[in-house]
């Protein structure tokens, strides 16, 4: 290597750090009054609260209704609810609706009742509306969480308004083996917005593992995924887990999630993508 190559690779190397310096010191001061002035905003506090990627902030994106402190707290918030992120989960949300309640009535058409269990459903809102549209005739929802906060918001919202036939219970669904011994089986399976916020992907394909052991033959599986996202920057260097650390997001395309859930034994595969091209629902089934 000459002088000359050597001359500027150290003077690359050298902007490249002031760059990344610069980059890193503008997040900081972002991240200052993002803390600062986003504090005003209702939605800002539930996720400094409970983590930006738990239940409860995703039931808070779901009601849609600006909260905070005055009018430009208000403001703040409707701003924050309106990132398109949170549109995207909104409409994921209303495409996961129609999804499972065409499948339901397919199965009642068919004389067929339908248990539907959700093994990461927070305070399962979701849940709640596709009861009541529903009616209880045939239809048992549990939703399961890890996350014990939002089990009992969940029971309070449901007790409220009065729809006993959806339950709740701890779970963890990244244990193949607890998945497995569920019972009484589910006809139906949901996995919605748990992939996405896990970076690592041996923990997805054993949760696959997991519910396609817990299927019966012709059981389906309801899985979301995330195959691009326009935020991703800001939310990695503003949002927090609950723990405190960075929301990191792996972006994972539908034929990557596809061929893992073909890998862990599913058929008959079709996806949708939302209007964004964010989010995206597969539905598939255990032969």
């Amino acid at each position: 290597m000459t002088r000359a190559s050597v001359s500027v690779q150290s003077t690359s190397t050298s902007t490249g750090a002031r760059g990344a310096g610069s980059r890193s010191l503008g997040w900081r001061l972002a991240r200052w009054l993002f803390l600062l002035v986003g504090r005003l905003a209702g939605g800002v506090r539930v996720g400094l609260t409970y983590g930006f990627s738990s239940g409860e902030m995703l039931d808070y994106v779901y009601a849609n209704q600006a909260q905070g402190s005055g009018p430009l707290g208000r403001l703040i918030d409707r701003l924050y609810l309106d990132s398109a992120g949170w549109r995207g989960i909104r409409e994921r949300r209303a495409n996961l609706v129609r999804t499972l309640t065409a499948i339901v009535l397919a199965r009642r058409a068919q004389g067929q009742p339908t248990r539907i269990l959700d093994v990461a459903a927070g305070p399962g809102r979701y849940l709640l509306d596709l009861a009541a549209a529903l009616g209880p005739d045939g239809l048992d929802i549990e939703a399961r969480d890890a996350d014990p906060d939002a089990l009992v918001l969940g029971r309070t919202l449901a007790a409220q308004r009065g729809l006993g036939q959806v339950t709740y219970a701890p779970l963890d669904a990244l244990d193949a083996a607890v998945l497995a011994a569920i019972r009484p089986r589910p006809d139906v399976v949901v996995v919605s917005g748990l992939y996405e916020i896990l970076l690592d992907d041996a923990a997805i394909c054993t949760s696959l593992r997991g519910i396609w052991s817990l299927l019966p033959a012709g059981g389906l599986l309801v899985l979301t995924g995330q195959p691009r996202h326009p935020q991703l920057e800001l939310i990695g260097n503003l949002l927090t887990h609950r723990d405190g650390s960075p929301w990191r997001m792996r972006l994972r395309s539908t034929a990557t999630l596809n061929a893992w859930c073909a890998a862990a034994g599913f058929a008959d595969i079709t996806t949708q993508l939302d209007s964004q091209g964010i989010f995206s629902i597969s539905v598939m089934r255990k032969p």
